[in-house]
């Protein structure tokens, strides 16, 4: 049987039907388990679904061996029999973006649902062993969050009640593996996306997102030509000569040299666009080598502080952080106009404040999404490492942006749904460049 199991569906209208539920998943999702004793996965649902479709999404060594074709017990629950291997991480989705036939009888789409779980090693720890191994690491990630991570106010109100829910679920964790998937499970109370353990190759994030970047490259011919410059940067200009840059992220194989070498092609339009729409983040070091083609001397672009002891008052003192521009013989000097939406965060977030002391620079679009970490890692004493963020990002006028992101200085209110055929951020932002240049 293939990983990913599907039956083609037709639905027609399905106005106001309450979407299904998962009321329960067999293994529990995060749990730890007995290969020898897990053999099968069993699905039940809040509603009648239909037996005519299934959609168990995944792949590779991490998607269980499946024995048998998958059956419903029940017009509620589903249940497909496999082998699994000990000492073994496993997942997979319900429904995805490419197969979604889980549904109602109504016809209603399951929303996926990811499902993952570890089985036990074939040899263990005694229980109170690591049931005393849990506790002291336990005690030390709970101390470092107290005394360093910079966000311990502002994301959870009532640690002690939040560590008192899942306390036992941590202690009694069988593995160290065990102990860090109930601890992030912990963390997830934090919404950080900076904030995450690690256990070897193996990262257990404490928080998630999916946010709709509000961009489309399919749209892009239809306002200018554009080529490709490297995997993530993309340049064009329109017809009437407003050049446009696109900038996926600051990851190393973003070179800026050939980012520069794009912004110098474009040096003859009358303005540019630079966009960092899908851009989540990565090196700011890259960044400002970027940013410095639209910056004239040195400018503090933003602030910060970091956490060094537990309190209210336990903070460092406020550093700057500058930005010197490459000078006349590296810059670009027409208006520009600067794409974000809610997708932008982190280093690119820097990127944006770098971009906001440019000579004649424009942000157009939506807010950023606000989460800037500057992670460091602890060690627990386990084996496990909290990564954990460290500093609190400010802008210029020191305010902490963490949550909140940054505004623009044109909004554009547009959702995911405006994008069928039309790029409303595109457009404002052209807009705005035509008018500065009609002055």
């Amino acid at each position: 049987m293939k990983a990913m199991l599907a039956v083609p569906w037709i639905v027609g209208a399905l106005a106001a039907q309450q979407a299904p539920k998962v009321v329960s998943l067999t293994p529990p999702h995060l749990s730890e388990v007995d290969a020898g004793s897990t053999t099968q996965l069993v699905v039940e649902f809040d509603q009648p679904m239909s037996a005519a479709g299934y959609s168990f999404c995944g792949g590779g060594p991490t998607f269980p061996k499946v024995t048998g074709q998958p059956k419903w017990r029940d017009d509620h629950t589903i249940v497909v029999e496999i082998e699994v291997e000990p000492d073994h991480d496993y997942s997979m989705a319900l429904n995805c973006p490419s197969s979604t036939s889980f549904r109602s009888k109504a016809g209603v789409v399951l929303e996926s649902v990811p499902w993952s779980f570890t089985t036990l090693p074939a040899h263990l720890r005694p229980a109170a062993e690591q049931k005393k191994r849990n506790q002291a690491a336990l005690e030390v990630l709970m101390q470092t969050l107290d005394e360093r991570y910079s966000y311990h106010d502002l994301r959870v109100h009532d640690w002690p009640a939040l560590q008192k829910a899942h306390e036992e679920t941590i202690v009694a964790a069988r593995t160290d593996r065990g102990f860090a998937a109930a601890a992030a499970t912990m963390l997830r109370a934090t919404g950080d996306l900076h904030l995450y353990l690690r256990l070897g190759e193996r990262t257990f994030a404490t928080g998630s997102r999916a946010i709709d970047p509000l961009f489309r490259d399919k749209l892009l011919p239809r306002y200018m030509a554009v080529k490709k410059v490297q995997d993530r940067v993309l340049s064009g200009r329109t017809d009437d000569g407003i050049g446009y840059l696109l900038i996926a992220g600051w990851t190393a194989d973003v070179d800026p040299e050939m980012v520069g070498g794009a912004i110098t092609e474009l040096a003859d339009t009358k303005a540019l666009i630079v966009d960092v729409r899908p851009n989540a983040g990565g090196d700011e070091a890259i960044a400002k080598k970027v940013a410095a083609w639209f910056v004239a001397g040195t400018r503090v672009y933003a602030k910060n502080r970091f956490r060094e002891r537990a309190g209210d008052q336990g903070f460092g003192e406020v550093m700057e952080r500058t930005i010197t521009g490459n000078g006349e013989d590296r810059s670009y000097e027409h208006p520009v106009a600067l794409l974000t939406s809610r997708y932008v965060m982190s280093s690119n977030e820097a990127f944006v404040l770098m971009m906001r002391q440019a000579r004649r620079c424009t942000v157009v679009g939506q807010p950023t999404y606000g989460s800037s970490g500057n992670p460091k890692p602890f060690e627990l004493g386990n084996g496990v490492t909290a990564m954990v963020p460290t500093w609190q990002a400010m802008r210029p006028d020191g305010v902490c942006f963490e949550g909140d992101g940054l505004a623009p200085d044109v909004f554009v209110p547009c959702t995911p749904d405006d994008y069928a055929s039309r790029d409303p951020i595109l457009e404002k932002a052209l807009e705005v460049l035509r008018e500065q240049l009609a002055r």
